[in-house]
């Protein structure tokens, strides 16, 4: 709802994705009865901390919390990008605090470098594994350019305790290319990593057994790196990554519980199996980027140039369709959406069962806004 100059929402729910697009179109925002009926009402401390975030990759931003945390407004500065090291809350994962960050970085006035202390791998968030195997190749396409950008995991650190460091670097844009991207390909290989923390050695290849073992049964070429890491906490989990021939890159994972949760010890081969299984879901999904690249990927298509951005992607998460109705808000940018029917597969109805061609594809379609980033003096 649009009151005035101000975009008013209600609740906690898709708490980021409303402050970030805030931040890119330079509209205020305000967020009201946030956990008004829970047993801690307000924010809580890792959306507290986001906030700080967007603070210090902005500059003359103003917020104001009322005392009981129930309502924020927001109306964002400059976005200036630079240096910034900053520790986030061990609640949530470092993921949590990296896809905004994606999708800011190209718009800044200064190349953002970034460094970011907290929980690498947890079952809330995208891991920094599968941001560096999906979101990155997606960066890139839009950023053209490799020189300036860079992403790594200095430091492995797992849940309650985290400890964990990662650094981005992110050249600036002035506008972005509008696009066509309807071919996710064939799946070539498999990659990914087997990560241990404080645990014996062996649990890693316990688990990549154990997801080579399903993996084999589709694909000959597959192999895993081991990450056996010195953190405070201990755990142990998988990141699976599939690649086609097109450059579709489609990331999974599965990870153990943590010391403080209530739930039953699974297994290394538990872990391996449940992520081959997680990532075969994804590739039946299918689509030209997975389920965690969506909003990101949709974010881009909004912000090129006035021309037509078409894009294939399997079903869309609900997170993805509440960000197509913030772009709506913020922009005043809407999708068509239409099944997708691959032509290139010629085949009979009798055939296509027996093809078992994954779920049903959705092609997208949007008219940019022509975005232009206004702190970038050339591109």
């Amino acid at each position: 709802m649009e009151v005035g100059d101000v975009i008013v929402y209600e609740g906690s729910n898709f708490f980021r994705q409303r402050l970030t697009l805030a931040t890119l179109s330079g509209k205020t925002v305000k967020i009201k009865n946030i956990r008004i009926k829970g047993e801690e009402p307000g924010l809580n401390e890792y959306e507290a901390n986001f906030i700080r975030l967007l603070d210090r990759l902005c500059n003359g931003s103003h917020i104001e919390v009322n005392e009981t945390g129930t309502s924020v407004l927001y109306k964002p500065g400059v976005l200036m990008g630079g240096r910034i090291e900053h520790t986030c809350s061990n609640k949530r994962g470092i993921g949590y605090y990296l896809e905004p960050v994606f999708m800011l970085a190209p718009f800044c006035k200064i190349p953002i470098n970034i460094t970011l202390t907290g929980v690498t791998n947890n079952k809330l968030d995208p891991s920094v594994d599968m941001i560096r195997s999906s979101l990155l190749p997606v960066l890139k396409n839009f950023i053209v350019i490799d020189e300036g950008l860079s992403f790594k995991m200095i430091r492995r650190g797992l849940p309650p305790l985290g400890d964990g460091v990662v650094n981005f670097t992110c050249p600036v844009r002035r506008t972005l290319k509008s696009f066509q991207w309807v071919e996710s390909g064939k799946i070539k290989r498999i990659r990914g990593v087997a990560y241990s923390s404080r645990v014996a050695p062996v649990v890693s290849n316990r688990m990549l057994d154990a997801a080579k073992k399903v993996f084999s049964k589709y694909l000959p070429d597959v192999y895993f790196f081991v990450d056996n890491a010195k953190g405070k906490s201990p755990g142990f989990g998988l990141c699976a990554v599939a690649e086609t021939n097109k450059g579709t890159f489609l990331s999974a994972e599965s990870m153990s519980s943590s010391p403080k949760e209530d739930k039953d010890i699974k297994l290394p081969e538990e872990v391996g199996e449940e992520a081959a299984w997680r990532l075969l879901e994804e590739i039946c999904r299918g689509g030209c980027v997975d389920s965690t690249c969506q909003p990101l990927i949709l974010l881009y298509m909004a912000l090129t140039a006035k021309d037509v951005s078409k894009i294939v992607l399997g079903p869309l998460t609900p997170y993805s369709m509440h960000f197509l109705r913030c772009l709506r808000d913020f922009f005043k940018v809407t999708f068509k959406i239409d099944e997708h029917l691959d032509n290139s597969l010629k085949i009979s109805d009798d055939d296509e069962e027996d093809l078992k061609l994954g779920s049903k594809k959705l092609l997208l379609t949007c008219v940019g806004t022509g975005y232009t980033n206004i702190s970038k003096g050339q591109v």
